[in-house]
């Protein structure tokens, strides 16, 4: 087993960091990549070394003076063993040669990569490196007006962004207009501007919750209508942005955040983006889109058709086709992902012909079975609330109406009437249910690479407090998930009429179920079981099974979170985590535990390593989602991984292969550090009770 210790990397100095601040090159025609060995440890992050690689073969003056230009000067020919893999790993990907010159601060004479000094004068032209003083972003509310910037232009605008210690970063780049004013419950249409400052946040979607305001401390960077932005996180500067494809582009991870499409946003630290692009050599793009009825308002008529939410997620994938290239992206290589409603819009996205060709592959992360509901249930829902705002008004003069209104008064609907919101089928951007489109097979939807999975103990985070751990029976428990929504009326009939949720009569308070006669141990775990499975776990393997069945996908793969790692913010009861130095502790794997992992986002929120395997777990789950978005295959390439040090993950995959699910074999990979493991669909009898109450 390896140690922490073993894989943190020396002292590195750094520059004074002085006039950084102020520094704004022009990067036009430099081809530059920060280098940075993510090791997984992220506690130590800021005190790993970082370099600035310009692979722009120049003369030694120039290289000084561009890395002058970047506040920066010649990195150290001592210091080119720290970065020993980083600089293999751009032999590998055909980058530099073997016998690669280049300049240091040492001397006249450029350094071959293992710091010999060769024997060519100081006019040679070499690539070079350069110190990378850039600070280290350690929390959410970062100020960024100290980290230097850089500029790029793509298609006639400027980005403006910043350099940190892991990455480059681009934010609150616009994508679509303002969907404010007569833009209000329209469809998204582009931005198209000059100048974009991308060196700050923008507000999250207007949204009640953790992210309403910033008085949890999550979002000091306030919520808007105005609030169609992306945000972009790249390891990698191309020299010639208008190259559309091409070996140096990277593959595009695409996020859709969650939270039941009523609360969440792209610019929430979970999903800061420079730990996975650090470690997986990806771009990754996160996305703002609108929320509750500002992104899902449908009154069944040919004027307010819902929907607003998929358009902006299209234009935004759009708004990738025109520009990532330039950020060091490939177009040809998008993979859309999302969590939870993030990972239900990946299905929405599979399913709509509007989105064709703008993506490449998919990964759907606790994403249920995709929701939506016909034109007609959805404006019999809202449509009382509206005729008080609007009364005796239909068509244009109504939506007109709409629009004239306060943002606050439409939005106080949704926290006070109606909670639940979902996208509509329409024939434009949606066709038919999510399962019965599936069904129809893969000229019905956009037939890409799937990757798929959940979390056993899924409703256990989403159900909170509402359900006391103490329940004292299945009926109670019940009782609740339908008041919460969790169940139908059916559902809570069909479970108590089965005698698969029997509870022992001796009830016990452990996790898990450690009863052998008995189905399970006590009420709570019972409850949590047949809500994760009516809710989420139950149609996520129906979207497996029927896309398996009927050929939906190119190639599928599918996956249990065996581990987790509970959001600071969501650990109800304290019972979604294991205690640190204490991994014998049983504990629920829920909702929401698998983001940390994949986004490697712990030290933003301060969370400590519980035990050297957290490391390691998330260093695979980062090389297996980067690997996905590279070849459509979450087994990474060995080579790959001798070739940039990532020794833990060679270690995972050393009696492991990850099968691809079909309906013949239908195999599941149960993702755990140490020994992953392969296993088949769980909960089968169970879930077949609850299936034909499915909704959505």
């Amino acid at each position: 087993m390896f140690s922490i210790t073993t894989i943190i990397l020396g002292f590195f100095y750094l520059l004074p960091f002085t006039t950084i601040g102020i520094c704004k090159p022009i990067t036009e025609g430099q081809d530059i990549t920060v280098l940075f060995q993510n090791d997984g440890n992220w506690t130590t992050h800021a005190d790993k070394p970082s370099a600035i690689l310009v692979l722009n073969p120049s003369n030694r003056r120039d290289a000084v003076d561009t890395c002058a230009s970047y506040g920066e000067e010649l990195l150290d020919c001592k210091d080119l063993s720290i970065f020993y893999h980083q600089l293999q790993y751009q032999v590998y990907l055909g980058n530099v040669k073997q016998n690669q010159t280049l300049w240091s601060s040492c001397s006249k004479k450029p350094f071959t990569l293992d710091g010999t000094p060769s024997h060519m004068t100081d006019s040679t032209e070499s690539p070079f490196i350069c110190t990378n003083s850039a600070p280290t972003v350690t929390k959410v509310d970062t100020d960024f007006s100290t980290f230097p910037q850089i500029n790029i232009t793509s298609n006639g605008t400027t980005f403006e962004g910043l350099r940190d210690h892991m990455a480059f970063r681009f934010m609150k780049i616009p994508f679509a207009k303002p969907p404010t004013g007569d833009l209000r419950f329209q469809h998204a249409q582009p931005w198209n501007g000059t100048y974009v400052d991308a060196t700050k946040y923008g507000p999250a979607c207007l949204q009640y919750g953790r992210l309403n305001g910033n008085q949890q401390g999550f979002n000091p960077w306030g919520n808007s209508e105005d609030c169609l932005s992306l945000n972009i996180y790249t390891p990698h500067i191309p020299a010639t942005p208008s190259i559309k494809s091409g070996p140096k582009l990277k593959p595009v991870l695409f996020w859709m955040h969650g939270g039941a499409f009523t609360h969440g946003s792209a610019v929430d630290g979970v999903f800061d983006g420079a730990s996975l692009v650090s470690r997986g050599d990806v771009v990754l793009v996160t996305v703002n889109y609108r929320l509750s009825i500002f992104g899902f308002l449908a009154l069944n008529d040919s004027t307010v058709t819902g929907n607003y939410d998929v358009s902006d997620k299209i234009e935004a994938l759009k708004w990738v086709q025109k520009h990532i290239s330039a950020f060091g992206g490939d177009p040809n290589n998008v993979t859309i992902f999302g969590q939870s409603a993030g990972g239900s819009a990946v299905i929405s996205l599979i399913q709509s012909q509007k989105a064709a060709g703008l993506f490449t592959g998919a990964i759907a992360q606790s994403s249920g079975g995709g929701y939506a509901t016909t034109p007609s249930a959805a404006a019999a829902q809202i449509l009382p609330f509206i005729d008080k705002l609007c009364p005796h008004a239909t068509g244009a003069v109504r939506l007109e109406c709409l629009q004239s209104l306060p943002a606050e008064t439409l939005l106080q609907i949704t926290e006070t009437n109606v909670t639940s919101w979902t996208s509509v089928i329409d024939g434009v951007y949606l066709e038919d249910m999510p399962i019965a489109q599936l069904a129809k097979g893969q000229k019905y939807v956009n037939n890409v690479k799937f990757m798929a999975g959940y979390m056993p103990d899924e409703y256990q985070s989403l159900v909170a407090e509402a359900l006391p751990p103490n329940i004292t029976s299945l009926e109670a428990g019940l009782e609740i998930m339908h008041k919460t929504g969790a169940l139908n009326a059916k559902q809570v009939e069909a479970v108590l009429e089965s005698p698969l949720w029997e509870v022992s009569p001796t009830e016990t308070t452990a996790v898990g179920n450690s009863s052998s006669e008995y189905s399970f141990n006590n009420a709570y775990n019972a409850t949590v079981n047949v809500a994760t499975n009516a809710f989420l776990t139950g149609p996520a393997i129906q979207v497996a099974r029927v896309g398996a069945a009927s050929y939906s996908f190119d190639r599928m793969w599918i996956y249990t979170m065996d581990r987790a790692y509970a959001l600071s913010y969501l650990n109800p009861w304290g019972m979604c985590s294991f205690p640190v130095d204490h991994p014998e502790v049983s504990y629920y794997k829920c909702h929401s535990g698998d983001l940390y992992e994949v986004f490697g986002t712990y030290y933003l929120y301060d969370q400590p390593i519980r035990v050297d395997d957290d490391v390691y777990y998330t260093n695979a789950i980062q090389d297996m989602w980067a690997s996905f978005a590279r070849t459509g295959n979450p087994n990474v390439d060995k080579s790959y991984l001798t070739t940039r040090g990532y020794n833990s993950t060679l270690a995972f995959f050393s009696d492991f292969v990850w099968p691809s699910f079909n309906a013949i074999t239908p195999q599941v990979a149960s993702l755990q550090f140490p020994g992953p493991a392969i296993t088949t669909l769980p909960d089968q009898e169970r879930i077949a009770v609850l299936a034909p109450f499915f909704s959505g």
